[in-house]
């Protein structure tokens, strides 16, 4: 008995296999796009953004981030901008690197008050 897909697209058994393979293979490709694009983002390799994916709801992540990042600005007097560019500058920074270099933005910052 053909399955209902083959009797509807009048393909046979193979060709249909041959084209489920070619959807697969096309969804496959664009599946590992869509998380290198996530990979460049976060300098991760692919497999290890996937098992963060697995691993962590991504809405309580960035909940979290706006918190902590919340509770930085109101320590620092700095702004959403400024902690995120210091984040960001140098993403292999030790805790130690980062609250020197939030501490010295937050005296310039103070200063020009």
């Amino acid at each position: 008995m053909q399955s209902y897909k083959s009797h509807q697209t009048h393909l046979s058994p193979a060709e249909e296999e041959a084209a489920d393979q070619e959807i697969k293979k096309k969804l496959g490709k664009l599946v590992e796009e869509a998380f290198e694009s996530v990979g460049k983002l976060t300098r991760l390799p692919v497999q290890e953004v996937l098992h963060i994916i697995e691993e962590v709801d991504v809405a309580q992540l960035k909940q979290a981030t706006q918190e902590a990042i919340k509770k930085i600005s109101n320590a620092t007097d700095l702004d959403t901008a400024n902690i995120t560019g210091i984040f960001m500058a140098n993403r292999g920074a030790s805790i130690d690197d980062i609250v020197k270099r939030l501490h010295e933005q937050s005296r310039v910052n103070r200063h020009r008050l």
